[in-house]
Parts: structure tokens; C-alpha cells; sequence
């Protein structure tokens, strides 16, 4: 406050270089410095111009397109280091693929895992939507349910919340809901949210566990991170332009503060016991930190795990890291600790 207690809107802070930290591993220190050699690429042209976002919905498709090759290009490398197998299903009339590690658990063959795949509800459709999957199936030993919902420009919201509600009612025909966990990141942690919103709302019963990864919780960019880790994190550098973009194709004519477009406007009371993932250079630690502390007044059982130096989503991306392997490992005695059978 200034001396006549008015609240001040802002602060000016300097700018500043960031080095790689010494206090991570080398794996994660090379994929931190790979994040900014790109991003120096991209302020020179090659990527993405600064605050640009496509206008047309063949400009999104070009993008999309662009972005999901990016994405599959890494899959022989996810396949060679967590061998699996992946079948593709209808189930309830929505593309699934179903994933079932190498080191399935037979201990654990009543337990089923139903994942929904980030990328801002835009993106890493189709066999780009499975590398997160397979990284939660091989460090939990469980088969999971990927869910490939449908998404923009064709089909906003509630599309992708459709898709989850009618897939997972059609898995409770098989199994009960309390053997059964969902987790996601970024948009699929903020869809995992909007899933139990929803059965809440249709008073049929919750997963028996969830596991958020740096969910997208506000699509309104309010949240205290989007500000402060701009341009600091190295994956979702910035709200403003293609983020924002994102969010308003999504969410459509509902607007980006409908609950189940934005949970964090949601009510948790009687949510399952949940675990979070974030980190320290994570745009979206905010959101992360505003759904866990929001669960824990509604009483709870809520876990938030904080990595060093994270960008946001990096334990996928830097998937041979010791710190992306305790991340799932984090989350898989979760599912272990909370899910019946």
C-alpha cells in the first residue's frame, strides 16, 4: 500500500537472466537448457511469434498439426524406455487406447487408471495423446484407460467433459468407481477436475482417487503464477497471445469462468482423495496451489507435491529424469494408498 493505503496494482522488477540450476539432476539441467535454446530460437523466428494466436480455424489446424508432430516425435523414445503395448477401443462411442505396461501388476488387476492427455484442450490429439499414459501405467504397474475426447476448433466445450462422463460410466458398468483412479495434466488435470464436478453433479459415484499434474484450473489468467513465472517457465512460457487463445476456443460460449471450464470456480466438498504435481517455474503452480488449498477447506484428503525448477508438465517431457520418474512414483503409491481391489 501507498502512504494513503491505497492498494498499488503493480510492481516494476527488473529484468533478469536465469541459469540452469545446479540443483537438479543433469537430466532435468539438459532439458532445461534445451527449453531455453528453443525459446532463443523462437524470439529470432523460429517459432511461434510473441503474443500471436491463429485466427481462423485453418490456421489452428496448421498449428495443431505442427505442434502434435512435435509431440509424436519423441514416441520411439517413451516406447524403447517404457515398453507397453497400446490397443485402440471404442468405448461409449469415444476413441480410447488402452495401455498396458510391461510391468503390469497382477496384484493389481482389479485397479483400472483413467487418463485424459494436456494440451490446452487443443492439442496432442490421435497418437500424440498417449506419452503421459504410458509414463503413469509403467511406474504404476496398471493398465489405463487414455481418453482421446474430442476437442476445437470442431467441438468446444462440453465436448471434452462429454466424452469423460460417457467414458467413465461405461467403465463403472464393469468395475467400481472406488478401483478406479483418473489423472491428467495441465488441461487433462483440469478435465480430471471437470470429470468428478460433473458425476458430482449427477450424483454418481467419484473415482476413488485423482492425480493432478499442474492442472489448468483458471482460464481466465487471473492466478498469481501466470505474472510471475512468465517467460520463466520453460514449457508454458505465457499466457498472453496463444494460451489465452486457447482457452476462449475451448471454452466457447460458456466463458472461460464456467466451473466446469474453469474448476477452480467449482465446489469440492466430498472430491476423493487427490494428489497435486507442480513446480517451482510451473506458469501454472497458481492454479495448483488455489485447487489444493481450496480442497483442503472442503475437507479434503489433498497432497501437493513441489518439484525444484520445474517447468510446467516437465516430468513428461524430460521422462528419463530421476525427478520425472518420482513424480509418477509419487503418484502411483497414491493410486496404491486410496484405490479398493
Amino acid at each position: 500500500m501507498d502512504d494513503a493505503g491505497q492498494i498499488q496494482t503493480h510492481r516494476d522488477v527488473p529484468a533478469k537472466r536465469l541459469a540452469t540450476p545446479s540443483t537438479v539432476s543433469p537430466q532435468l539441467q539438459r532439458s532445461i537448457s534445451g527449453m531455453a535454446a528453443a525459446a532463443a530460437a523462437a524470439a529470432g523466428g523460429g517459432g511461434l511469434p510473441a503474443g500471436w494466436a491463429p485466427g481462423s480455424a485453418a490456421e489452428w489446424k496448421a498449428v495443431i498439426a505442427q505442434m502434435d508432430a512435435q509431440a509424436l516425435s519423441v514416441a520411439p523414445a517413451i516406447k524403447a524406455m517404457f515398453p507397453h503395448t497400446s490397443e485402440l477401443r471404442q468405448i461409449a462411442g469415444v476413441t480410447v487406447r488402452e495401455i498396458t505396461p510391461s510391468t503390469l501388476d497382477p496384484a493389481k488387476s482389479g485397479k483400472l487408471l483413467v487418463h485424459f492427455h494436456g494440451g490446452g484442450y487443443a492439442l496432442n490429439g490421435g497418437e500424440a495423446s498417449t506419452g503421459e499414459a504410458v509414463l503413469g501405467a509403467h511406474h504404476s504397474g496398471m493398465k489405463v484407460i487414455s481418453v482421446d475426447y474430442r476437442m476445437p476448433p470442431e467441438h468446444p466445450f462440453p465436448a471434452a467433459v462429454d466424452d469423460a462422463v460417457a467414458v467413465w460410466q461405461a467403465l463403472r458398468a464393469d468395475r467400481p468407481a472406488a478401483a478406479m483412479g483418473a489423472f491428467g495434466t495441465s488441461a487433462g488435470g483440469g478435465l480430471t477436475l471437470a470429470l468428478a464436478l460433473k458425476l458430482k453433479e449427477l450424483g454418481e459415484a467419484l473415482p476413488g482417487a485423482l492425480a493432478l499434474g499442474t492442472p489448468w484450473a483458471d482460464l481466465t489468467g487471473a492466478s498469481d503464477s501466470y505474472q510471475v513465472n512468465a517467460h520463466v517457465d520453460g514449457i508454458f512460457s505465457n499466457f498472453d497471445g496463444f494460451g489465452r487463445a486457447m482457452a476462449e476456443l475451448y471454452a466457447g460460449a460458456a466463458g472461460v469462468t464456467h466451473p466446469l471450464v474453469s474448476p477452480v470456480f467449482g465446489e469440492f466438498s466430498g472430491f476423493p482423495p487427490t494428489v497435486f504435481v507442480t513446480g517451482t517455474r510451473d506458469i501454472l503452480l497458481s492454479d495448483t496451489v488455489r485447487v489444493y488449498r481450496a480442497m483442503r477447506k472442503a475437507g479434503v484428503t489433498a497432497r501437493l507435491e513441489v518439484h525444484e525448477a520445474m517447468s510446467h508438465a516437465e516430468y513428461i517431457y524430460a521422462f528419463d529424469a530421476p525427478e520425472s520418474a518420482v513424480a509418477f512414483q509419487d503418484i502411483a503409491r497414491f493410486f496404491d494408498e486410496h484405490l479398493a481391489g
